[in-house]
């Protein structure tokens, strides 16, 4: 069983046994004439009942995680909001497509994620059918190491104006990357690798992932890919019918 689900569990049964002792508390004072042989019956009629009936508890365990999935929902699409101009442009990470665009996509990903790379051939079509959509790249390295060095790498090749070319190679690699396959792709792509190695050091390349990666925290972002369409957060590779549509939302709702 995971951390998150003893932590929730721990939780709901606080919260579980928190209504008992209100309960109990509200027949003591309602009732004073039980005596403490009768409480102790009705806390075994509850046992009971529970235990009889656990479908119960799943099902309250589930409409708590639920609430508290909207209230969180509700919290990042506020932030999504508040912080609309901050998160759309990014200090330091790279953006294509129309710069006026109407609808602004955000791409959260990884290289060595399966389902980053299941992602490509989506954002790929939207930009080159979507004359009013602008995608804003979020570097999110988590899988890997490898994938921090993929980062700094086509982050470092916008410096040759190669940052697409790179981005989409290296999403199109189908095995775990490393520094050396990296470089070998670069060199494929048209890139000088020396003069690319030198740009990868530099801070600001680490500050623009640090910051990329400090905003997806904030917005809960725990794996790849995620998208922000409008002031709503998608998580996971929701496939390119449901990308249009989410798009075509935020335009029919201005």
């Amino acid at each position: 069983m995971s951390n998150l689900i003893v932590i929730r569990m721990s939780k709901f049964i606080a919260a579980v046994l928190l209504s008992w002792a209100l309960l109990f508390s509200t027949i003591s004072h309602a009732a004073e004439e039980f005596t403490e042989a009768q409480k102790f019956e009705i806390i075994q009629i509850f046992q009971q009942f529970f235990l009889e009936n656990p479908e119960i508890i799943r099902e309250a365990l589930i409409a708590l995680e639920q609430k508290n999935e909207a209230i969180r929902a509700n919290e990042v699409r506020e932030i999504i909001r508040s912080q609309k101009s901050i998160i759309e442009n990014p200090i330091g990470l790279y953006s294509a497509g129309n710069p006026d665009a109407d609808v602004t996509l955000i791409e959260f990903f990884d290289y060595n994620d399966p389902n980053s790379k299941q992602s490509l051939a989506d954002i790929i079509y939207l930009l080159e059918n979507d004359a009013n959509l602008r995608v804003v790249f979020y570097e999110t390295p988590m899988h890997a190491q490898s994938s921090l060095t993929a980062s700094h790498a086509v982050l470092a090749a916008k410096n040759q104006g190669k940052y697409l070319e790179l981005h989409t190679a290296l999403l199109s690699h189908n095995e775990l990357l490393d520094e050396n396959i990296i470089m070998d792709i670069a060199k494929k792509v048209g890139l000088n690798v020396e003069t690319l190695k030198k740009d990868m050091a530099a801070v600001e390349i680490e500050q623009a992932i640090e910051n990329a990666s400090n905003i997806a925290e904030i917005l809960g972002v725990q794996g790849t890919p995620a998208f922000i369409i409008g002031n709503e957060l998608y998580r996971g590779s929701i496939g390119l019918e449901n990308l249009r549509a989410k798009i075509n939302e935020v335009r029919i709702n201005r």
